[in-house]
């Protein structure tokens, strides 16, 4: 019985302790997708002026997105390889814009 109880106490310390790093780790993983994005969204609205910013489309790539929610890939691969988004301007085009983890656009393509 005791055995049971250290085990189940093991248990819900291990949980405890191990959760909350994997919800902060989610937290800045999104908070990093968030910054990054912008700064592609920044970089169409120079692009296209006059168009409202709620016109300007900007999505992360499918398989990164896939990658990141199978936990594929972590915050220090998003910072060290930074994301690719998927933009797009009505009327305007589509394409994508890649971003370095420190937030420099590498590449903008439009079709």
């Amino acid at each position: 019985m005791k055995k049971m109880i250290r085990l189940a106490l093991f248990g819900l310390l291990m949980a405890t302790s191990i959760a909350p790093s994997f919800a902060d780790d989610a937290a800045k993983i999104q908070a990093t997708i968030g910054r990054l994005g912008k700064v592609c969204k920044d970089k169409l609205m120079t692009s296209f002026k006059g168009v409202p910013m709620s016109d300007l489309h900007v999505n992360l790539g499918a398989t990164l997105q896939q990658s990141i929610d199978s936990g594929e890939m972590s915050l220090a691969d998003i910072q060290k390889d930074g994301l690719s988004f998927d933009v797009e301007v009505p009327g305007k085009g589509a394409g994508y814009c890649n971003v370095n983890g420190k937030g420099k656009i590498t590449q903008v393509e439009f079709h």
